[in-house]
């Protein structure tokens, strides 16, 4: 929550955030279920460090390895070029689902 707030800086376009208490158990992990959120994903993401999470929306999902406060990590930095793109695309998926190395990014 702490980065999340730290990114939105009191701007309000991180409106929502769900954690593991917001799944459902699936096939030994948790998923996150996106349509839960609203009926049209074309501007909602999951950035998450475990695929299970996003396991029924790829094409949402921008994968991110774990943070175990490392002062030198810099995998969110990485992603700002895709974050800023996202922003001016009609759906993120046509970003995202051509994006399958982001996991290069850190």
């Amino acid at each position: 929550a702490a980065v999340a707030d730290k990114l939105d800086n009191g701007r309000g376009i991180l409106r929502r955030r769900f954690y593991r208490q917001h799944c459902t158990a699936e096939h030994g992990s948790y998923t996150k279920n996106l349509s839960s959120i609203c009926d049209d994903l074309n501007r909602v993401f999951i950035l998450d460090n475990s695929p299970g999470a996003y396991r029924d929306f790829p094409d949402n999902a921008i994968p991110i390895k774990s943070w175990f406060s490392d002062p030198l990590d810099v995998a969110l930095l990485n992603l700002l070029p895709v974050l800023d793109a996202l922003r001016f695309t009609h759906d993120v998926r046509s970003v995202l689902s051509r994006n399958l190395h982001l996991h290069r990014l850190w």
